[in-house]
């Protein structure tokens, strides 16, 4: 498939067609309305990496927020409170990564973005 800037659009692989089509199954029986659209439904097709191809982080080292000079005051940060210990993993970093799997207070966690 070829998009408005004339790029080639190829699929990551049978599990993310799959993937797509279930949300269009999805959502066709939920009501949404395919009849507006302007790119046809079949010349959809998933992209992005591939299977595994995002590495989610394991056990992150800690740093204390007073210590943590790679950050700013603004920057934004998806917050976690646990049994009396708190953590903020910045979103900068899960853009990269998007899961950390972690532990708090005992607890194993799995962080998403």
């Amino acid at each position: 498939m070829t998009g408005r800037e004339g790029k080639t659009f190829r699929g990551a692989g049978g599990g993310l067609s799959l993937a797509l089509l279930l949300l269009f199954a999805f959502a066709a029986a939920s009501g949404f309305d395919f009849t507006k659209h302007s790119i046809p439904t079949e010349e959809i097709v998933g992209g992005g990496p591939a299977k595994d191809g995002i590495p989610s982080l394991s056990s992150p080292k800690l740093v204390p927020a007073v210590e943590a000079s790679f950050m700013k005051d603004s920057d934004r940060v998806i917050g976690v409170a646990l049994g009396g210990e708190a953590r903020a993993y910045p979103v900068s970093i899960l853009n990269w990564h998007e899961a950390v799997n972690d532990r708090i207070a005992g607890s194993a966690i799995l962080v998403t973005w």
